[in-house]
């Protein structure tokens, strides 16, 4: 679960610029002009105007590739095997047959052929790059590091920063993780994504401290961007852990300013839908009457019940405390003095 939470967040930053392979082989100038016109359909047409037996290895070639442009991974595949039979060193169908696994998840395979690619040419940097996507797929953290770490030694790529720091989070080799998203910040100070990754590294590790620092930079950021979708959020992610067969993901809340909010919040995963969450809540009046600001609250997601817990906080509890609660909550250890529902 953690997995794909930080997957999905850093794929979508980072994006994959797919620019395969060139080589002089098999190249038809008519086939590359209509490839860079997006003319897909037109290479199609024009090879399957005639009897496949005649076809050569550059027409299957770029049958799958006009096939792979347009997105049909299962028929592109289907020509660059056809491709790597006729020509087993024919980097460019081993690229795309690759691209074709990997889209399709097939990472295993992905695996296999960016292999041969490296194998083929140790220069080409990019398959250092995808073969390191797919082993992160597979999990394996390790082989992931070191090819990210291949392809940034070869074009010192800041942004694969980010997916080298990842990885290493993942492995939990928080000090590696911090330094290479330092390394990153030093370059772009105000990334929102590696800010609030920075958080989380700092958290993992225990380094309330500093955490409080870059949450400090986090909420200003978020307070003057532009941007609707880094605007519109209002939590941010500063912790995760497993427990028992739960997964909870720690939320913090941007505004720190309202009379009665979540300052935390943690959403409880059980297989792979949250079934509640366990909230550090504060109310400003029953603080003013009680003293009493912060209490443990929960939301029950299939009832749509909230429960306010026995445990109360006059200031803001400190997190590992905090965390101690959301772990008694999980065991049923907590009484509850009132509960509501919602619609």
């Amino acid at each position: 679960m953690k997995k794909n939470v930080f997957l999905i967040l850093f794929t979508l930053f980072v994006g994959f610029g797919f620019s395969f392979a060139k080589s002089a082989d098999y190249v038809n100038e008519q086939y590359e002009a209509l490839d860079k016109d997006h003319k897909y359909e037109e290479i199609i047409s024009s090879i399957k105007s005639v009897d496949e037996s005649s076809y050569s290895t550059s027409d299957y070639f770029y049958l799958g590739l006009a096939y792979f442009r347009m997105e049909n991974d299962a028929e592109a595949e289907k020509y660059f095997r056809i491709v790597i039979q006729k020509d087993p060193e024919c980097l460019r169908a081993y690229d795309y047959l690759a691209g074709c696994c990997f889209f399709s998840e097939k990472n295993d395979e992905a695996v296999l052929y960016y292999k041969k690619c490296i194998e083929l040419d140790p220069s080409y940097s990019r398959s250092y790059k995808m073969i390191a996507y797919a082993y992160e797929r597979l999990n394996d953290f390790p082989a992931a590091y070191k090819n990210f770490s291949k392809y940034y030694d070869m074009e010192k790529d800041p942004q694969i920063l980010t997916q080298i720091a990842y990885v290493l989070f993942e492995m939990e080799d928080y000090k590696k993780a911090r330094s290479y998203t330092e390394k990153y910040l030093k370059q772009d100070k105000d990334s929102f994504l590696m800010n609030s990754f920075m958080i989380m590294i700092l958290y993992a590790s225990g380094d309330y401290k500093t955490a409080a620092k870059y949450e400090k930079i986090l909420r200003n950021l978020w307070k003057n961007s532009d941007d609707p979708e880094i605007k519109d959020q209002r939590f941010f992610m500063i912790y995760s852990f497993p427990y028992k067969e739960y997964y909870v993901a720690v939320y913090e809340n941007f505004r720190q300013d309202e009379d009665f909010y979540y300052p935390l919040t943690c959403n409880v995963v059980l297989g792979d839908k949250v079934i509640k969450s366990i909230n550090l809540e504060y109310d400003a009046y029953t603080g003013e009457l009680s003293g009493w600001l912060y209490f443990l609250g929960i939301d029950e997601v299939e009832t749509k019940t909230h429960y306010t817990t026995d445990v109360w906080f006059k200031k803001y509890p400190k997190f590992d405390e905090f965390i101690k609660y959301v772990k008694m909550a999980l065991d049923g250890e907590l009484e509850f003095v009132s509960s509501s529902t919602h619609n």
